[in-house]
């Protein structure tokens, strides 16, 4: 048995350094959570192509070019939502600035998650409770955490490569699906 497995929380804080292309990637996901196509809308389009294929199967004599309009629209409404949604959506997130983590320690504790920062010749430290967390999603490259304490919302970007250095990512997900509930999709 290995020392990562007897004892499942930080006994020393790991370094939390995230780059400008690991927040913008995490944003985008998130952005992409918030485009996708709903099954009511399908079900819209797929109505319409289907009622436009029987109308140019089955009219004859009249004028068709309705159908081809409803064909043409439903495919230009399916390719601005899959696609101009997003390059509208990297366009604006390009224009936000985003700083560079650096400097920053992070644990994982019974009680939640704690984070230290130098702050002149003092340590500062911000714990966050596993009560305080009210979202997370679980991607393939990160855990994200949404938070709020003292009525101020805050995220955290946990990036996956932080478990080669011994930070408990499995112990994370077990807090969080007990206090939180199950991830959310991204």
């Amino acid at each position: 048995m290995t020392a990562k497995n007897v004892y499942a929380y930080s006994l020393q804080p790991v370094n939390y350094e995230i780059s400008e292309q690991e927040q913008r990637n995490a944003q985008l996901a998130l952005s992409r959570s918030n485009f996708k196509i709903g099954q009511k809308a399908w079900l819209i389009m797929g109505a319409i192509i289907a009622l436009a294929i029987l109308g140019l199967i089955f009219i004859k004599n009249y004028s068709t070019i309705f159908c081809w309009v409803a064909i043409v629209c439903v495919v230009i409404y399916f390719l601005v939502r899959k696609f101009g949604i997003e390059w509208y959506a990297k366009r604006k997130l390009n224009e936000v600035p985003v700083q560079e983590i650096k400097g920053l320690r992070m644990g994982v504790q019974p009680h939640g998650i704690s984070m230290q920062q130098r702050v002149g010749a003092n340590m500062g430290t911000m714990t966050v409770g596993w009560k305080d967390i009210h979202e997370w999603y679980d991607t393939p490259e990160f855990i994200l955490v949404n938070f709020k304490v003292k009525g101020q919302d805050g995220a955290y970007i946990l990036p996956k490569r932080m478990d080669s250095n011994k930070f408990p990512f499995s112990t994370i997900r077990k807090h969080l699906n007990e206090e939180v509930g199950a991830a959310k999709k991204i």
